[in-house]
Formats: structure tokens, C-alpha cells, sequence
């Protein structure tokens, strides 16, 4: 497994502790975190295509994009407070 699997495994788990994602259709939430992930890392181009593809899809899978996308977006709130307080805490951690 790469080091690039192992990150998206790691931050699928922690995005299925959300409750509202963890209500999703084991299928519909993979199909999901996939779309959020594309759309994360596409170019223009590739993001308008996606944004199509969400726009005509069911409403069942716009509800858990917008659900993975919140999950995801809470856990980097999270990570990055953590960051905070560890980089306060321990000044001499980090080189400035």
C-alpha cells in the first residue's frame, strides 16, 4: 500500500466517525468520498466535468457529497487546531 492509500484510508476512517456519514449506504459513501477526492485534486477542466456529473446524479448522492465533504472539512478544522495548540505549547518544535 502506498503512502497516498494509507493517508485516504486513514482519513476515510476518521470521516466515518461523522454520525451523518456514518448513516450512509456503505456503496453510496465510497462513491462519495471518491467524487470529493477527484474534485479535490482536478484541474479546472476535470472539476466543471464533476460538478456536471454531481449536478445531473441523484439527490441521495448530492446529500452524501455534501456530507463527506462537511466530515472532511471538520476534521481539518480539528487537525489544524491540534496543530495550533501542539505549536503553542511546544515552541521549540518548530523552526520559524
Amino acid at each position: 500500500m502506498s503512502k497516498v492509500e494509507a493517508l485516504l484510508d486513514r482519513l476515510a476512517e476518521a470521516t466515518a466517525e461523522s454520525d451523518d456519514y456514518a448513516e450512509l449506504p456503505p456503496e453510496l459513501a465510497k462513491e462519495a468520498r471518491l467524487h470529493v477526492w477527484d474534485a479535490h485534486y482536478a484541474n479546472s477542466d476535470e472539476r466543471a466535468r464533476l460538478d456536471a456529473k454531481l449536478a445531473a446524479s441523484s439527490p441521495e448522492f448530492q446529500a452524501a457529497v455534501a456530507v463527506t465533504e462537511t466530515a472532511l472539512a471538520e476534521e481539518l478544522a480539528a487537525n489544524n487546531e491540534r496543530r495550533a495548540r501542539v505549536r503553542r505549547e511546544n515552541p521549540s518544535y518548530f523552526k520559524d
